[in-house]
Formats: C-alpha cells, structure tokens, sequence
C-alpha cells in the first residue's frame, strides 16, 4: 500500500527539491528535540502522526506510543509499515480522543493545530488525558515569518496560524505552565524556507554557489537535522513554533 504525498503529509522518500526535503528534515528535528523531554518510560499519544515516520522513531526510545489520525487510509498505511508491540495507529473522528482521563504520560502533536476548527476544545481534550503534572508538546508553522499582520494564511489547509504570543494564550487556558521555543536553522537554510513561503524565486541569485549546486539533486547528502536549532529568545523569528504545556500536578 503507498500513501499518496501531500502539501500537508510529507511521505519520507523521493524527495523531488532541496525545499522538499529540508522540510521533512524540520519536522523530523521536532521528534528528535522532543526525546530529548520525554522519559524512556512514557506512554505517549501522538495526535495528527503524518506518514507515521515520527511515532516510529519515538517507539525505539519509549515505552509505547499511540498515534491518532482523521484519515483511515494514512492509519492503514502507518499500520502496515511501522506498528509494533508498543507503536499503535488509531482512526478517531478528530474531536473526542477515545481515551479515559489522565491516560497518558505525555501528548506531542505536531503541524496540526493550525488545522483545528476549534482549537480551544483541542487544547482541552489534550489536558483531558495527560496525566497530572505531564506536559504537551505541540509545534505549529509561525506566522510571523509567515505572513503580513492580519493576513489570512495562504495556505488552504490552515485555519489558523499564530505568532507566539497567540500559541501561549490559547495553550495557557488549560495549562499553568508554557514555554514557548522556536525551531531555526543556519542563515542559509532560513533563507531557502523564505524564499520557498514567499514563493519568490528570484533570490535564488542571493544564493552562494554551493548552495545553487544543492538544487541540481546533491541536497540529502548535504543536510541533516543538525542545521536545525530551537532558539528560545527570539521564537518569532523562527519557523516553526516549538511549545511544552505542563499541567497542574
């Protein structure tokens, strides 16, 4: 079974652009940074999993991970591929989590909230069922290196977009403490994802010349997670805002 590539499901194989591919590279950074906050020990749930590359990564290093999604035939395909003992691929209908209260030891959910109709009903369905004093960790594209103020996000699929001071008002109903980081990179790969958002080809010629070459296919074995950083001063120059919730003990 194939799962097809989307704008918003990035299936992790033949990458067509350099663009393409650091975007996989970005998400793929935030499960790495997450591990870095959760405890081998963790039941984790996991809402919105994509292509199902991420919840199979975190399996390796966690006691079990259960991952939800609105859309059957990408649980069918995670299933298929990545399901094991303790790494699980669940259908729900996107507003109830089908799990009893405080079941969980943790929630990550990245690049969904932007998707969510009613984010404040989805904030609280995570603070449902995170066990006392466990945290959430969500990411979410930035709207400021996004968009003008006020604009709409041009993307179709996007609700939503905040800036970090939204992400903290609508995550700091439900929980008493949150941070909020932001996801960077070196100054030449920032530039890319600018010129890739703003749909601007014409500072290509800004480029340097090996940066120019990455375009022509050599890109993968250029890149790594490593180029990433999260950056908690100056979140909204990021691209991707990175939170931790923690709830009440």
């Amino acid at each position: 079974m194939e799962l097809q590539k989307t704008v918003e499901r990035i299936v992790p194989k033949d990458f067509q652009s350099r663009e393409e591919y650091l975007l996989y590279l970005r998400h793929l950074f935030a499960y790495e940074e997450a591990l870095k906050f959760l405890d081998e020990d963790k039941h984790v749930l996991e809402i919105g999993f994509g292509e199902g590359y991420g919840a199979n990564l975190l399996a390796r290093h966690l006691e079990s991970i259960t991952a939800v999604d609105v859309n059957k035939k990408a649980v069918e395909y995670a299933n298929q591929k990545y399901s094991g003992e303790n790494c699980t691929f669940i259908h729900f209908d996107g507003h109830e989590l089908p799990y009893r209260d405080e079941e969980f030891d943790a929630v990550i959910s990245f690049q969904v909230i932007e998707h969510i109709e009613d984010d404040k009903n989805f904030v609280k369905e995570i603070h449902r069922v995170l066990k006392q004093g466990e945290k959430t960790i969500l990411t979410t594209p930035n709207r400021e290196t996004r968009l003008k103020p006020g604009e709409e996000p041009w993307n179709e699929f996007h609700i939503r977009e905040y800036n970090p001071q939204q992400l903290h008002e609508v995550l700091s109903e439900f929980f008493p403490s949150v941070e909020i980081h932001g996801i960077r990179a070196e100054k030449e790969v920032e530039k890319i994802e600018h010129n890739r958002v703003k749909r601007n080809l014409s500072l290509y010629k800004l480029l340097p010349d090996a940066l120019k070459r990455m375009v022509t296919g050599d890109f993968k074995h250029v890149y790594n997670t490593d180029v990433f950083y999260l950056d908690s001063r100056q979140a909204d120059k990021s691209m991707d805002l990175f939170a931790i919730a923690r709830k009440q003990a």
